[in-house]
């Protein structure tokens, strides 16, 4: 686990909670046939005022829970997850006890991301105001199982407008705690409500799905993965907004980029 030297975020480290698997030349247009796994990445913080906070939870059991809706999710994104991938086994296995995890934070609400919610059913939940307002509206098309993330789910949510200005430039977001250890920022695009996580102590901005991978930051998508995204011109305008970021660590849930400290 990397080890913080500042005085706010002391340790962080990544989960792997199961993980889809696509052909690229499906995704991106000039790419060559190739699968790929995109991991659902979950991190985990350790703040010294406020404990453990997890952001995202990664794939659970219960995606293919949902009858046809689920077999056509995994039909399109085929999943690979097993009983151990779940986060809080992992947790388990590190000698973390799981509710002793103070927040969770939801970046967004599609199935890599929420899936294993319903395994903290004392933990709170930090979103975006646009995200609360899909768990009690959501549709096919906002892929929000809500069978993952338990029935008293609202009583535990702490929603947020994200309007203020931030340290990265040409985001708007809001400071967590007030301390500014934490930020939440505003990712529009991919899907409705989508935030991130910045840490200006550490310089690391976990961006969720805003780019599946950095890797194909600037790559054309095909029609199909471009009507995916909740808005896919919004899309490419936060995409042009990270590409101008400098002296951040950026870090998607679904890419392979490493995490170093930064001293």
């Amino acid at each position: 686990m990397p080890h913080g030297t500042g005085k706010i975020i002391r340790n962080i480290k990544f989960y792997n909670c199961g993980f889809c698997t696509n052909n690229l030349s499906h995704m991106f247009k000039g790419h060559s046939s190739q699968k790929v796994d995109f991991q659902a990445r979950v991190m985990l913080i350790e703040h010294p005022v406020h404990g453990l906070i997890l952001i995202d939870t990664g794939y659970s059991h219960r995606v293919r829970q949902n009858g046809l809706v689920s077999w056509l999710y995994n039909r399109l994104n085929p999943i690979t997850f097993n009983p151990e991938d779940a986060i809080r086994s992992q947790l388990v296995r590190d000698k973390i006890e799981p509710d002793s995890v103070h927040t969770i934070i939801l970046t967004h609400l599609h199935p890599d991301h929420i899936g294993g919610v319903y395994d903290f059913p004392h933990t709170k939940l930090v979103m975006s105001v646009e995200s609360e307002g899909l768990i009690k509206k959501s549709g096919l098309r906002d892929m929000i199982f809500k069978n993952q993330i338990g029935p008293d789910v609202q009583e535990r949510i702490t929603a947020y407008t994200l309007e203020n200005k931030t340290p990265l430039t040409g985001f708007s977001g809001e400071d967590l705690y007030g301390d500014g250890s934490v930020w939440l920022i505003g990712l529009p695009g991919h899907a409705h409500g989508q935030l991130g996580v910045y840490l200006p102590e550490v310089q690391l901005f976990y961006i969720g799905d805003a780019v599946w991978d950095l890797n194909y930051l600037i790559k054309d998508m095909r029609y199909f993965p471009r009507k995916v995204q909740n808005d896919y011109n919004t899309y490419m305008d936060t995409i042009g907004k990270l590409q101008t970021l400098k002296g951040v660590q950026i870090i998607s849930t679904h890419g392979d980029e490493v995490y170093i400290h930064a001293e």
